[in-house]
């Protein structure tokens, strides 16, 4: 009879197998990793994950670029190829927060200064001694076996359709007055709208891969969050599924864990006014991920990834590089919504307008970093 290993057998191996190797676990992008709760205080995804696997004999290196507003596919790329320091990360990740709360205030129709609360999180973002001389590219390129944990894409998705799980309720009510939730329908059924999310997903792939080869990544894939339980939600409901099943095909032509994350949302996303998972919710996410880490390591018998011929070039031109890309973006943007006509041209402005704001994060990183 085999024997059963018990999940702290699993994890006293784990810490055996990184403990002369040492273990970097590196978190992309999306606000999946960010706890949004009132305890947002507390441990997230990351931070349980290191935790379980910290002992006298191991301590892992984290880096969180998880966020509320840089967590489009483009910005990991930037993020990488630009070779951000952690303390640029972080104080992105303080003024991205600001920017988020900040436009939704706006959204609500409420005065824009009481986004300032997002300021809460420099309690667990601010930069420590350091920070700045530890580079995300080069930490990766120097670690013989990182671990990525990999969550992008979905708000790529809901930019493409031009909706997410709060507006398109809102949409749907006033669909015989405002042409949104049309342009979200018409968007929805366009077959190359999934696809323009995956091929940029894939060259995220391709950018982790060919900085080093042997990254362990482990990607989320999205769950159906309860606000979009209703039947006249299957619009999204249907393109969240799909998204899923191209995800999971990706995953396999490249090697990489597709880590479901259904059953976590169901059990711990109760709210109809915030699609994020709890924060016990983010510890039972870092226990599914330590179980695949231990299955890839000690049972699974081909572990072979897509081979990247090429190596990667890393500019570490920091902040003002990421703020130069960010640039073209929204120059492309805008000149494509002068191109459109009405609401299919405000679209386009408002994601013109989402690369200023991301633009305006930058510039204060630029200005607040160690010089």
């Amino acid at each position: 009879m085999e024997k059963v290993v018990s999940d702290n057998e699993k994890i006293e191996k784990l810490v055996q197998y990184y403990k002369d190797k040492g273990l970097l676990i590196v978190g992309l992008n999306d606000s999946q990793g960010v706890n949004t709760t009132s305890t947002f205080f507390k441990k997230g995804l990351l931070e349980y994950l290191a935790a379980a696997l910290t002992s006298d004999e191991l301590v892992p290196e984290v880096i969180n670029v998880f966020s509320l507003t840089m967590n489009k596919t483009e910005h990991i790329d930037y993020f990488l190829k630009n070779n951000l320091s952690l303390e640029e990360i972080k104080l992105s990740q303080i003024y991205s927060a600001v920017s988020a709360l900040e436009k939704v205030m706006i959204d609500m129709r409420l005065p824009k200064f009481l986004g300032k609360v997002g300021n809460v999180y420099r309690l667990i973002y601010t930069p420590k001694k350091g920070d700045e001389k530890i580079n995300i590219a080069t930490s990766l390129r120097e670690t013989q076996e990182p671990v990525m944990v990999y969550s992008s894409g979905v708000n790529d998705l809901m930019r493409e359709v031009g909706a997410n799980p709060f507006g398109i309720k809102e949409d749907y009510k006033t669909r015989d007055k405002k042409p949104n939730y049309y342009y979200t329908l018409e968007k929805t059924k366009n077959p190359e709208t999934l696809k323009k999310v995956m091929d940029s997903i894939e060259r995220n792939y391709d950018t982790i891969l060919g900085i080093n080869s042997n990254t362990d990544i482990y990607t989320l894939g999205a769950y159906i969050p309860k606000s979009l339980q209703s039947e006249e939600m299957n619009i999204f409901r249907d393109l969240v599924i799909a998204y899923n099943e191209e995800l999971l095909n990706l995953c396999k032509q490249y090697g990489i864990t597709f880590v479901d994350t259904e059953e976590v949302g169901k059990k711990y996303n109760n709210s109809e006014s915030n699609f994020h998972i709890s924060t016990a919710g983010h510890n039972a996410l870092a226990n599914y991920i330590l179980g695949y880490m231990y299955y890839n390591k000690f049972e699974l018998n081909d572990s072979s990834k897509k081979e990247i011929s090429n190596l990667i070039e890393i500019t570490n031109k920091g902040s003002e590089g990421v703020i130069e890309l960010i640039t073209s973006d929204y120059e492309k943007s805008y000149e494509e919504a002068m191109k459109l006509v009405e609401y299919s041209r405000a679209r386009k402005l408002e994601i013109a307008n989402e690369h200023k704001r991301e633009i305006a994060i930058f510039q204060k990183v630029l200005t607040n970093k160690t010089k």
